[in-house]
């Protein structure tokens, strides 16, 4: 399953799954090009099933639908009228992980839309009983005659329809796509003086509702700030009163991953345009999340105003 978000389609099929064996392996997509990334949506798949004890949630590898075995998976919106080959992804399951882990049947979703996912199924069905492992494929859940799918919470998300959402996933998904919008949509600016010399104020902020830290890491050979906003675009002013360098970070969010608080999560921010005193820097998209920012040098002049200027989009998955 990639549960690209978890919705109760999927817990259905869980749940379905699991009243017919005395254990089930749910393998969750581990490969980060979908929309959630990966932490994020084992973690809901794991709540998501938490009520059923017969049922134990792992990582995919790299062996189970990855960019190795079916890269064509990743890109399905371009492959929907094309033959697929799954074939290598499914033997290796067949011949390696299935009698690893003394598995018999493999369960997976009727699928009436997606072409690729489709033929995956094919595959299955043709391979598998080969390695004496049965297929079986389960009807989708139905909400007013049509299957419910993690590309229509997709799509009521980016239009904000919440009452829409759900009615499509449980509860832990609910809420944590509600935390999720916001931080999909919120920028972080690190802005430093590297001197110590003088002072370095922010003089105006064009969101009210901006949160702006001053910690003790960003004032080592410098005065430092971060600056956090959702609102899609932002205008600051800062003031140095000696001259130096401004470094200026533009990054994503800190998401901490719910399994391991040592890693962090990638939430991406899509910046679209930068200025600094009137002098455009780019104008185009410019992705860039907590440890992967897009960084710039300002000279900065004692007494003298720096404009900066910043628009920035919830990153859009180019898979």
């Amino acid at each position: 399953m990639n549960c690209n978000p978890f919705t109760l389609g999927h817990q259905y099929l869980v749940e379905y799954a699991a009243s017919k064996v005395t254990k089930l392996y749910i393998f969750v997509v581990e490969e980060d090009k979908s929309e959630f990334p990966f932490a994020d949506r084992i973690e809901l798949v794991k709540q998501g099933v938490s009520h059923l004890p017969n049922v134990e949630v792992l990582p995919s590898g790299k062996f189970i639908i990855s960019q190795t075995t079916f890269s064509g998976y990743f890109s399905k919106a371009k492959l929907q009228d094309v033959q697929v080959d799954s074939s290598e992804d499914v033997e290796i399951f067949g011949r390696e992980i299935a009698p690893t882990l003394g598995i018999t049947v493999r369960f997976a979703g009727e699928e009436p839309t997606d072409n690729v996912t489709r033929q995956y199924n094919e595959t299955m069905k043709e391979i598998l009983p080969r390695y004496g492992v049965e297929f079986c494929e389960i009807p989708r859940k139905e909400i007013n005659g049509e299957p419910i799918s993690a590309s229509k919470v997709r799509a009521a998300l980016k239009v904000g329809d919440f009452d829409k959402i759900k009615t499509l996933v449980p509860d832990t998904t609910f809420k944590y796509l509600c935390k999720w919008q916001k931080l999909s949509k919120t920028a972080r600016l690190d802005i430093k003086l590297m001197s110590t010399e003088g002072d370095f104020q922010i003089f105006s902020i064009s969101d009210d509702k901006a949160k702006v830290f001053k910690p003790d890491w960003l004032q080592k050979e410098g005065i430092g700030y971060f600056i956090q906003s959702s609102v899609g675009s932002l205008e600051i002013i800062v003031k140095a009163t000696a001259d130096g360098q401004i470094d200026l970070n533009l990054r994503g969010v800190k998401v901490k991953d719910p399994n391991d608080n040592s890693k962090i999560i990638p939430y991406w921010i899509d910046y679209t345009k930068l200025i600094v005193n009137g002098q455009v820097i780019f104008d185009t998209l410019t992705s860039a999340w907590l440890k992967k920012p897009y960084k710039h040098k300002i000279n900065a002049k004692a007494e003298e105003e720096v404009k900066i200027q910043v628009e920035w989009l919830p990153h859009k998955n180019k898979t």
